[in-house]
């Protein structure tokens, strides 16, 4: 008697997960090379100056360092870096013990020119997808997002010797976002307490 097998297809989940890891280095490599392109100062410059431009100007470097998830002496580098190609400035307190690092004005269009790349460069994994599929995406994207804030925060509050991890936000939109107007995934989680 011959039975026939219906072959083993992997289930929506694994599937789901599979593609989307997929998707998101594809879409990783497509942002990364369009914004250091822009900066050419390595992959930490785009998200220092685009942090900068947003939420963290006039910032220490210990704060910059925070953001990036990189080491106090690799973030005092790149501002070097940076401040070489005349992008930020180091400002001294009046008090003379802290020093806020700055963009200048041609820090701050690079800035612009780096978030505009990083728009095109994501924006355009969506043409193929319909007004109403792409914001059936927004709202799948801003709950995932949320999950994962509240699962990093409890990662780290459960392991204090945790290697510091960079911000979510350091190479977000702000306005794009809607962090002001309370749209933020991030940002709603984070000021409930659930979250960074």
């Amino acid at each position: 008697m011959y039975i026939r097998t219906v072959p083993q297809t992997p289930s929506s989940h694994l599937h789901a997960v599979n593609v989307l890891g997929a998707l998101s280095v594809v879409v990783a490599d497509r942002m990364n090379a369009a914004v250091e392109e822009i900066a050419s100062l390595g992959p930490s410059a785009p998200a220092a100056l685009a942090a900068m431009h947003e939420f963290l100007d006039g910032g220490s470097v210990t704060q910059l360092s925070s953001v990036l998830g990189l080491t106090h002496s690799g973030t005092v580098r790149l501002v070097d870096r940076l401040a070489t190609e005349g992008l930020v400035e180091r400002v001294g307190a009046q008090d003379g013990r802290a020093v806020s690092v700055v963009l200048t004005q041609r820090g701050r269009r690079k800035a612009a020119r780096i978030l505009q790349a990083r728009q095109e460069s994501v924006a355009s994994a969506l043409y193929a997808l319909s007004p109403d599929v792409v914001d059936n995406l927004a709202a799948a994207l801003d709950t995932m997002l949320a999950a994962l804030t509240v699962a990093r925060a409890e990662e780290r509050s459960a392991d204090a010797d945790i290697r510091p991890e960079p911000w979510l936000c350091r190479l977000c939109d702000f306005a794009a976002c809607g962090r002001s107007d309370g749209h933020c995934p991030v940002n709603n989680v984070v000021t409930t307490g659930n979250g960074l």
